[in-house]
């Protein structure tokens, strides 16, 4: 008789062991006693052994101890599809001191290892209640992974000497179901609601909504829910929904939310419900993620009201620090140029055309491929600097026209066709507007960096100097607020240029174009700040101003007797 073969334990059920095995390490090593009744315990199968981990995992709270146990555990796809990174501890601290003022019910509706949970004990236990209060009933929460909220638990445990009874941990997904995820939830709603809800872009293969998950989404908040609204921003309702009157809301979310064009429908549902007190911007980045990130501080109305002004942008001004812009505007920028952006189709069309540059060219059959990497503040060092375009390093790349001509017509023989002329060429993604001159209209910029053509020539040293402005950089970064990958990136699009207020002094535009002409003929420090006076007085800007943009100003300052 043969015996029967193991049964190997599910992935879950792995997950959950490690997790319990890192409570049972931090209970051991802290002298905490475990509490026998744990989901974990059943989750994993059994009450585990302590794990050899790190011994400075117990020098943590519980919650980031076992929270990184659950990241560690969790392999990187199904991280990446959940928006699961561990907050620190610090960083929970700090929000939930902006949520929570004294004893008050608190909710996380997406709790995973209990980090903002156990950051709201410590805050309720300092307010004068008790460990066995907060446990038992001020502190309440939510995840659809069972492990991870198995994981809340048992911080919460390990922190109280008890767990939470029954109904305050649920798992299911509150987008869905609501308040009625918890029947026992305070009838008025929470004090506050706190948490890291997860970051599900739906541009990511990965964490796109399937069909289903649209239409249950849809039907919950409506016109809310566009195509590319991230399940973060929803959040932010729900937590209208779930505080009560005069409580407070603070959420992680990616900046993207402040200006994002698919977040406008939340942040106008938002500010129907309650109004935005503070806005947290990170000063680095505090995650794994490439994703930087802010905290709206919201604090609920009592009634919906009508929809106010969009001033999340201006919140995030203050919260970054971008100086003040009160000065008269000129007309826009559009009605004297056309801005154009290139694309998918230009990038690619552009790939089989280009090569390196070669000795004895014809100046008229290649045209020198400039992209953001080789412009500079005033120049360009295309052909002084290598660049990378298609997956490759290029040392002075061109397009060969006879090439391009020879794949038939394409957007990418159009794309040449339109901005082979005189222009102002802008890197994007940049600390501060980059713009070039290209005097002889000889460059073929490539996506991302912008082409700005004159309807005039005459006004191309006059558009170029408006560009290079120090308040050109702060207004456009105001109107991008946060959709830069780097927290004091300036991401500009073609209509963000195009809507930029030209200086209104004529007089003194035409001494900052003349300023500026000199600057880039002969680069120098003199010649620098020769500009930067006359940029100033062209657009009335303040001397703020000038101080933030030379704090931004990375770029070297070439040497020239200027």
């Amino acid at each position: 008789m043969t015996s029967p073969l193991p049964v190997s334990p599910s992935p879950e059920a792995q997950r959950a062991a490690v997790v319990a095995g890192a409570a049972a390490h931090w209970a051991q090593a802290r002298g905490v006693r475990l509490d026998p009744g744990l989901t974990l315990w059943s989750l994993a199968g059994a009450r585990p052994e302590p794990e050899p981990t790190d011994p400075a995992s117990a020098l943590v709270g519980p919650a980031e101890a076992l929270g990184a146990a659950l990241e560690a555990a969790t392999d990187g796809g199904r991280r990446r599809a959940q928006g699961l990174h561990v907050t620190p501890g610090w960083l929970a601290e700090d929000l939930v001191a902006r949520a929570v003022d004294g004893p008050m019910t608190v909710c996380d509706p997406a709790c995973g290892g209990g980090v903002f949970l156990v950051a709201a004990a410590e805050r309720l236990l300092r307010a004068g209640a008790s460990h066995q209060d907060i446990v038992r009933h001020l502190l309440w929460g939510a995840d659809v992974d069972p492990v991870g909220l198995a994981a809340a638990e048992a911080a919460l445990a390990l922190w109280a000497g008890e767990a939470p009874p029954p109904g305050r941990l649920a798992v299911g997904d509150p987008l869905v179901a609501g308040p009625a995820l918890w029947p026992d939830a305070p009838a008025d709603g929470f004090g506050a609601v706190v948490g890291n809800p997860p970051f599900q872009s739906q541009l990511g293969r990965l964490t796109a909504r399937t069909p289903a998950e649209r239409r249950a989404l849809r039907a919950r908040w409506g016109p809310a829910l566009r195509a590319y609204t991230d399940t973060a921003w929803l959040f932010l309702l729900l937590g209208c929904e779930l505080v009560r009157p005069g409580g407070r809301v603070v959420l992680v979310q990616p900046q993207s939310l402040v200006a994002a064009r698919d977040a406008a429908a939340v942040r106008a549902a938002v500010d129907q419900r309650a109004d935005l007190a503070d806005l947290w911007a990170d000063d680095d980045r505090v995650f794994a993620a490439a994703v930087r990130v802010c905290a709206p501080v919201l604090v609920r109305h009592d009634d919906p009201v009508p929809c106010p002004a969009d001033r999340w942008g201006e919140r995030w001004a203050r919260a970054v620090g971008l100086p003040d812009l009160s000065g008269p505007e000129g007309a826009p920028l559009g009605e004297r140029a056309i801005v154009l952006a290139g694309f998918r189709d230009e990038y690619y069309g552009l790939v089989p055309a280009v090569r390196e540059s070669a000795p004895g060219d014809d100046p008229g059959a290649v045209a020198p491929l400039v992209t953001s990497g080789v412009l500079d503040w005033g120049t360009c060092a295309w052909g002084a600097r290598p660049i990378r375009f298609a997956k490759r390093r290029w040392q002075a790349p061109v397009v060969d026209l006879a090439l391009l001509a020879a794949g038939g017509p394409s957007a990418a023989a159009r794309w040449v066709e339109r901005t082979r002329r005189p222009k102002v060429v802008v890197a994007t993604q940049t600390r501060t507007l980059e713009p070039a001159v290209d005097v002889n209209g000889t460059w073929v910029p490539s996506v991302p960096a912008l082409a700005v053509i004159p309807h005039d020539r005459d006004d191309l040293w006059h558009l170029g100097a408006a560009l290079a402005a120090p308040a050109a950089t702060a207004w456009l970064a105001r109107r991008a607020a946060g959709t830069g990958l780097e927290r004091a990136a300036v991401r500009v699009s073609g209509p963000d240029v195009a809507a930029l207020p030209l200086p209104p002094d004529r007089a003194e535009w035409d001494r900052a174009a003349e300023a500026w002409r000199a600057y880039t003929v002969r680069p120098g420090q003199r010649a620098r700040e020769r500009y930067l006076a006359a940029a100033a007085r062209a657009y009335e800007a303040p001397e703020a101003v000038t101080a933030w943009w030379r704090a931004q100003s990375t770029g070297p300052v070439r040497s020239g007797a200027g």
